[in-house]
């Protein structure tokens, strides 16, 4: 691998971020780019550079990327890179479609009229929004809505610690996703209206999985174009 850029401000701590959560960070997007490729050691020094920190921000981050599946390490010889083929694509959205069509279901049992109205409001805004960092907000309350309604604070707990698989926003990233998801919601409210909780999961395993043959077409797209 070519040396990383040295340390700059696109790479180094933002508001709230830790030196690990740069690391980690900077980690992932080199991997989704093809920078770091499968089987690949990880360059500690050369990493810890580009950020501007010490190793110890960057073990610190391997421990949290070999937890989300990024990495793999063996012991005495370092971390190594894991593939992020198109199985690897297609396994992590569909644990996130689990993951929401648990919430969905979980939501139907406990939410009151008031708080289907309060979805509504935030399906609103999804669907009105057309700008893409206006919208990744508006999908964001949207979803964090949800699972406060499912009341499960292990469900929090999972997908606080599974890091998306595209670096920076969705849905400027990745084509065709505003789309999806835009339908995917609207549906999704409607079984959540009806109380059709099989549906609304069905719903969320079907839109997760089409976002997973967007990110693998850009993916193969990007691989062609290198």
């Amino acid at each position: 691998m070519a040396r990383p850029a040295t340390a700059s401000t696109k790479n180094a701590p933002g508001v709230g971020e830790t030196g690990g959560d740069a690391v980690a960070r900077y980690v992932r997007r080199l991997v989704f780019e093809g920078t770091l490729t499968d089987g690949q050691r990880l360059p500690q020094d050369d990493i810890a550079d580009a950020i501007g920190v010490s190793r110890i921000p960057v073990r610190e981050a391997i421990i949290v990327l070999e937890r989300e599946g990024w990495v793999h390490v063996v012991p005495h010889r370092g971390a190594f890179v894991n593939a992020l083929d198109e199985q690897a694509v297609l396994d992590r959205f569909a644990l996130y479609g689990r993951f929401y069509g648990f919430a969905a279901r979980r939501a139907i049992e406990r939410m009151t009229t008031h708080d289907l109205t309060t979805l509504n409001v935030h399906a609103d805004r999804i669907d009105n929004a057309a700008n893409p960092s206006v919208f990744e907000r508006a999908n964001a309350h949207y979803l964090s809505a949800l699972v406060h309604l499912a009341g499960s604070n292990r469900l929090i707990a999972v997908l606080r610690s599974t890091a998306q698989i595209v670096p920076g926003n969705f849905f400027a990233i990745v084509p065709n996703t505003m789309t999806i998801q835009k339908a995917g919601i609207a549906e999704l409210q409607v079984a959540l209206e009806s109380g059709e909780a099989t549906e609304a999961t069905r719903i969320f395993a079907a839109v997760e999985h089409r976002h997973a043959l967007e990110v693998i077409a850009l993916l193969n797209e990007r691989r062609r174009s290198a």
